[in-house]
């Protein structure tokens, strides 16, 4: 008898997925894991092939937080988080009414997806490809971004003055929010209790923009386009949502997108660009800068800057020094109105833990996290880069070990009797760049339009095209945005009162109950104190 060919293949859980049919076993997954969370979620496992799984079962119980950086250096795809194509594509065509909206570093992101050089700048893209796809309306989460910036803003200034649950931690990364939920609980009353960007706009969408056009919230369905997978748990969540539906209906990454516009054969590069629509449409270049590491901390303190009649434009020069022990961190203190404030902004969350080493934390004023390093730039919903290994030949010892473990045998000895990879071979899984004990190996990262190799990092070249748009902004606070004013004035009332607190603001629970713990790990120990 044949196979059957209903075999399953794939270990499917809820957001991440492992198709272990496509695993070649570099474990790139679980090192860039370990590397950018600290948490180590994957392991290595011979289940008739080298391959990758949970190490606590499933990756709920592991702890993971759906930040997808897995997702994003996997080199084969092996590992990818839910694609959630087929139900927009359903409702695009079911009588709904449809609203898309695009997070910022859509602005600079989007391109690589049709081949354009990394740092292109795309803006007003999105709202022309989704029209053309069939959505009802269009907008930025940038709009978003300026409320959240009003509502932390002042409920930063409101801590302050009562001395309470300081420092104030941001809250619109939502693997962090997850981080915290389950690995540091005794963080939660410290977390800004301002919902993130994305679930703002969904509130603002299925409440004020419904009650505008005398539309059921039940009859809208919107699709929130992110760089980021970790959106579509914050999304699923139970609070996200009132009266029996959810705020946001779908959400897609950068990727996803990307594939949706393919298969309908549209082309950005081929489509001019078109504004978003009004009303919820407008935004500043405080709203622009949420996209990269410090940029929620610099919008939000140009907005307490306001409040407190500063001078904004010192914001802008804030001077950083890096936070000892940390890869990506940087802290700062700035005056603003008489009060002194230490801030601290943390990139990648692997960080964290030795921000938190003791009590000196508690001596900060407000603290921007982003799981991801870069910010979301380069969230694991962006689109994956090209990767090839260069051995440094003078750097090489001849030991023979990336040879040995290199899982599509890319690097062989040359003529001189030092390792060279086969660039025609190699996938970009890194593994060799880990393994080596000189850093012969060198990563090098390709424009996947030009297929060139680049001299910037990439990263930077995305973060470049945020701030060029903020620079370029006739309006630099979020205060300053008339269509967010024109929602206070006419349905919210006051920020972080009654009505705010309703729909842009929410509460966190200790998740740790959920994760299934190994007594050998230091944080497991750390936790049953």
């Amino acid at each position: 008898m044949g196979k059957s060919k209903k075999r399953q293949v794939v270990n499917k859980e809820n957001l991440i997925d492992i198709n272990k049919k496509k695993c070649i076993g570099c474990t790139a997954c679980a090192i860039n894991c370990t590397d950018i969370t600290g948490i180590s979620v994957l392991k290595s496992t011979q289940e008739g092939k080298s391959t990758v799984v949970p190490k606590m079962g499933t990756f709920e119980e592991t702890g993971c937080i759906y930040c997808g950086q897995c997702t994003l250096i996997c080199p084969t795809t092996a590992i990818t988080a839910r694609n959630d194509i087929e139900k927009v594509e359903k409702e695009l065509g079911n009588g709904k009414y449809m609203v898309a909206f695009a997070a910022p570093a859509l602005k600079a992101t989007l391109g690589e997806e049709f081949n354009l050089p990394i740092g292109s700048n795309v803006e007003g893209k999105v709202q022309a490809s989704a029209r053309k796809l069939g959505f009802e309306k269009v907008f930025d989460t940038d709009f978003g971004a300026d409320v959240t910036v009003i509502e932390e803003g002042t409920e930063l200034i409101k801590r302050l003055s009562r001395k309470e649950n300081l420092p104030m931690f941001t809250s619109c990364c939502s693997s962090w929010v997850r981080y915290v939920e389950i690995f540091r609980p005794e963080l939660i009353n410290n977390l800004s209790t301002c919902k993130s960007p994305q679930q703002i706009m969904g509130a603002s969408i299925k409440t004020y923009f419904a009650n505008k056009f005398k539309i059921l919230p039940e009859n809208i369905y919107v699709v929130s386009i992110k760089p980021c997978t970790s959106k579509k748990y914050e999304a699923e969540r139970d609070e996200m949502g009132r009266e029996g539906y959810k705020d946001i209906d779908t959400v897609l990454t950068v990727r996803e997108y990307g594939e949706l516009l393919r298969s309908k054969g549209i082309d950005i590069t081929a489509l001019p660009s078109e504004p978003s629509d009004s009303m919820l449409g407008e935004y500043t270049g405080a709203g622009v800068i949420f996209g990269l590491s410090s940029g929620v901390m610099e919008a939000t303190l140009r907005t307490v800057a306001y409040y407190l009649n500063d001078d904004i434009s010192k914001i802008e020069k804030i001077q950083y020094s890096k936070i000892d022990g940390t890869k990506n961190s940087k802290e700062a203190e700035v005056i603003i109105g008489s009060q002194l404030m230490k801030v601290a902004v943390i990139s990648g969350l692997s960080d964290v833990e030795v921000f938190l080493k003791d009590d000196k934390w508690k001596e900060y004023t407000f603290v921007e996290v982003m799981s991801c390093p870069g910010g979301c730039i380069n969230g694991g919903g962006t689109p994956r880069v090209i990767r090839k290994s260069e051995i440094i030949e003078k750097k090489c010892i001849a030991c023979g070990t990336c040879i040995d473990n290199c899982p599509v045998g890319a690097i062989s000895f040359n003529k001189n009797g030092y390792a060279e990879v086969s660039q025609m071979q190699c996938v970009g899984c890194t593994l060799c760049s880990k393994l080596c004990r000189t850093s012969a190996p060198k990563i090098n990262v390709y424009d996947k339009g030009t297929q060139e190799k680049l001299t910037k990092n990439y990263i930077d070249l995305r973060k470049n095209v945020l701030r060029n748009i903020d620079e370029k902004s006739q309006k630099k606070v979020s205060v300053e945005n008339k269509e967010v004013k024109e929602m206070y004035d006419n349905y919210i009332g006051n920020p972080d009162e009654e009505r705010a607190r309703l729909l842009f603001h929410t509460q966190y629970k200790d998740r740790s109950s959920e994760l299934k713990i190994n007594k050998r790990t230091c944080r497991g120990k750390k936790r049953r104190r």
